[in-house]
């Protein structure tokens, strides 16, 4: 006689592990390989006609042929003057990715389009925090890659894709410090690349990220 299990309390534990796992980590590298289809194939078929596309990789480009070694990538310059809209976090991403490449449009873009190809991980995880279950968390997360203004903003080389993938690091570790403190090492380190990106943006958040705190985990 064959013997068919009914109940899923009779199945082995590590074997629920297992597949939790393999689940896990097939939603994960599915949405990043969808995302970086998305965002980065095609990257350097178009010029940079964007004024702000072009202001940054200027600066890029001058951290990346300055001869004074290191301290032109922490004081920046536009057309050999200071550049000072900005702290210098993308634009030392952008250089370092000429020195790999040369200096293109692909190159120049690529930074911002990898860093939105992991905010949609980012935001994957905030709902995994936020609604426990997978498919809320899976939605969510497909939404949030479609959505045209980030679809755009992730193609183009600006600071919008960065700041959205450093504010969704910050947010996602703060959720997670609430039930482990060690957490907040990835909060801190979201909320200093997103100073280094657009210093209001980042002490704005900061305000946000510590007003939840004392009203959801007062320790």
């Amino acid at each position: 006689m064959a013997y068919h299990q009914a109940f899923l309390w009779g199945r082995s534990q590590n074997k629920l592990r297992q597949e939790e796992r393999w689940l896990e980590s097939f939603c994960i590298i599915g949405l990043f390989l969808a995302a970086l289809i998305l965002f980065v194939v095609n990257l350097g078929s178009l010029p940079l006609l964007d004024p702000k596309e072009a202001t940054i990789a200027q600066v890029a480009k001058e951290i990346y042929q300055a001869p004074e070694g290191i301290w032109n990538w922490v004081f920046p310059t536009l057309w050999g003057k200071p550049y000072l809209n900005h702290p210098p976090l993308v634009h030392g991403l952008i250089a370092f990715t000429y020195m790999l490449g040369g200096v293109n449009e692909f190159t120049t873009r690529l930074p911002g389009a990898i860093l939105a190809s992991v905010s949609v991980l980012l935001v994957y995880g905030i709902g995994r925090e936020i609604f426990v279950a997978r498919i809320p968390a899976l939605f969510s997360a497909l939404v949030y890659l479609t959505l045209l203004p980030v679809i755009y903003q992730s193609r183009l080389a600006m600071l919008d894709g960065p700041l959205l993938c450093f504010e969704l690091l910050t947010i996602w570790g703060m959720l997670r410090s609430r039930r482990d403190l060690r957490w907040t090492l990835v909060t801190g380190l979201g909320l200093s690349a997103l100073l280094l990106t657009k210093g209001l943006m980042g002490l704005l958040l900061a305000g946000v990220v510590i007003l939840f705190l004392l009203w959801d985990t007062p320790r």
